[in-house]
């Protein structure tokens, strides 16, 4: 476990660093975006094509990063929060393995997505990039949410395993 932790260190310092150079480079390029509207009456096209793609980048990444703290993600817990003992720990189990169905979907689709994209050679509209750049931003997020959602359940058990041994 200590090994894993080690390594999802290292994966949170690394989306982190990736969470902000997105962060600056939408603020940078917005900033630009606005300025050329004010001056010269024209926006940059290719500034909106780029940061609509990043920040599904920046979304996905922000999830997976929320992912990894109890209750981090959005949800309604009207009920789990009253259940206690087994019929919580069934429940949280429950609510894993449904999160992790669903991003081994998104995962599994993202690849798929952009193979096909790849094997097509489609270029973005404005800026003319490979597509697949950009699509290869959803399944590097699952894996990214699968590995969190992995963090969390351990995290979940190994807190339930010291509150039973107390």
């Amino acid at each position: 476990m200590n090994t894993y932790k080690k390594i999802m260190k290292g994966v949170v310092a690394v989306e982190n660093a990736v969470m902000v150079v997105a962060t600056f480079a939408i603020l940078v390029l917005i900033f630009i975006n606005v300025i050329g509207r004010f001056v010269f009456n024209n926006s940059f096209q290719f500034v909106d094509e780029f940061v609509v793609a990043v920040f599904v980048l920046v979304s996905l990444i922000g999830a997976a990063l929320a992912c990894r703290e109890d209750g981090g993600l959005i949800g309604l817990s009207l009920i789990s929060d009253r259940l206690t003992g087994k019929a919580r720990l069934i429940q949280k189990l429950i609510a894993n393995i449904i999160s992790l169905i669903y991003c081994g979907i998104l995962t599994y689709q993202g690849v798929v997505r952009t193979v096909v994209e790849f094997s097509q050679k489609t270029n973005t509209f404005v800026m003319h990039w490979p597509l697949w750049i950009f699509t290869s931003f959803v399944p590097i997020s699952g894996i990214f949410l699968l590995l969190h959602m992995v963090e969390n359940t351990i995290n979940f058990l190994e807190a339930r395993k010291a509150k039973e041994a107390e």
